[in-house]
């Protein structure tokens, strides 16, 4: 089985299985409610490329499905259906009114142009049609994809059904139906995740802090928990990782990275990108790659609290070794749903029905969310993830 999709299914029914449902109720929360696989052909190195594509809407029970669309060669229907079973969980921990949903594009983003991007959301809102739309499934960015995939792709969907509605996708351009909020959205709510898991250990601001990962949600971490008072030791990205067990410069390293596309140009000692999860820190974060922690790098971590920034970062059998090994791990779902809150705000307004302090209301469902998972684990002595997967399926069955 594919691993983000058995680690995603290994925290569903870890919330089910403590609510003691049947196995009846596990199969049918496991299956996804509907699937859509198309193909179309692309120019690609100057030859005609077959290209594939997915939309797994997982559980419409809470409503439309919501879910990004990630652009990458590995991609699979296996890996979008873990993708769409988190977003499930995600959606009903954060008192969202959608279900979970999650689309995949297999093609090489180094390969597209602009004019290929544009060919691509073409060819999504043309196979996609009506499977989707403001009250059926809404998208988004994911891995791969950014404003500009979404405003294509939102631009080519009404055309193709004549719908005037910008909500069908969020995470626009600013100008396109984007809105401010949306932008470090990610990054905050995971932020917030993390004042709430001071409130439940030994840990405050002085905790030092490592980030595995360093684009648009790693270095705007990194800077909040700087501002914040954590001392950031280390961070990575694709082309290795750097640490400073005095804390680094995070300023600086965010230039270098913008400036010479690498942390690694920043000053500090040069370590290897998946180092920086089994250094000398309080808090780890994994910020880029899936099942990265697996049961060898779970046995290295030296931090006493794991945080999941990116969507399964973790395998089942690294799951299974830091529980025994006692570690704390703030699941994915709980600690990234920062990003969907500013989508859910998005959607709004371009439906006309925006919030008065959207920013306010998005940094309360995540605080809320975050101490209700830590006061569920507490008062059934289980662990993050399982507390926060069965209040997520309380409210998905109780709809």
């Amino acid at each position: 089985m594919n691993a983000l999709l058995e680690t995603a299914r290994h925290s569903l029914t870890a919330g089910a299985q403590h609510l003691r449902l049947s196995q009846a109720d596990l199969d049918r929360l496991i299956a996804p409610e509907r699937s859509l696989e198309i193909g179309f052909e692309l120019q690609l190195d100057g030859a005609p490329t077959q290209v594939k594509a997915w939309r797994v809407q997982h559980n419409l029970a809470l409503g439309p499905g919501k879910g990004g669309v990630r652009y990458s060669p590995e991609v699979s229907q296996a890996e979008v259906t873990g993708l769409a079973t988190i977003m499930t969980l995600k959606n009903a921990l954060a008192d969202l009114p959608f279900g979970g949903a999650k689309g995949g594009v297999r093609v090489d983003v180094g390969l597209l142009d602009e004019e290929g991007r544009e060919a691509v959301a073409q060819a999504l809102a043309s196979g996609f049609g009506w499977f989707i739309g403001p009250d059926t499934d809404i998208l988004g960015p994911d891995v791969g994809t950014g404003p500009d995939d979404m405003g294509a792709f939102t631009s080519a969907w009404q055309k193709v059904t004549g719908s005037d509605s910008r909500a069908v996708a969020t995470g626009q351009p600013m100008d396109a139906g984007g809105i401010e909020l949306r932008t470090g959205a990610t990054a905050a709510g995971c932020a917030d995740a993390i004042a709430v898991a001071r409130e439940h250990s030994s840990l405050d601001t002085g905790a030092r802090v490592a980030i595995q990962g360093f684009g648009a949600l790693g270095r705007t971490l990194a800077r909040l928990l700087s501002e914040a008072g954590h001392p950031i030791v280390a961070v990575s990205d694709s082309s290795g990782g750097i640490h400073d067990a005095d804390g680094l410069d995070v300023a600086a390293v965010i230039e270098a990275k913008e400036e010479a596309g690498s942390v690694i140009e920043a000053k500090g000692k040069q370590i290897g990108s998946i180092e920086v999860l089994t250094c000398d820190a309080d808090i780890v974060v994994p910020a880029a790659l899936q099942s990265v922690i697996d049961i060898d790098l779970a046995d290295q971590i030296q931090a006493a609290l794991v945080v999941e920034g990116s969507n399964a970062p973790s395998t089942v059998e690294g799951i299974g070794r830091m529980k025994a090994r006692g570690l704390t791990v703030v699941p994915d779902m709980a600690a990234n749903a920062g990003g969907v809150i500013g989508s859910y705000h998005e959607w709004r307004t371009n439906r006309g029905e925006p919030d008065d302090d959207p920013k306010s209301d998005m940094r309360q469902r995540m605080m809320d969310l975050n101490r209700a998972m830590w006061d569920r684990a507490k008062s059934d002595d289980v662990d993050l993830r399982t507390a926060a997967a069965a209040l997520a399926l309380e409210r998905t069955l109780d709809r």
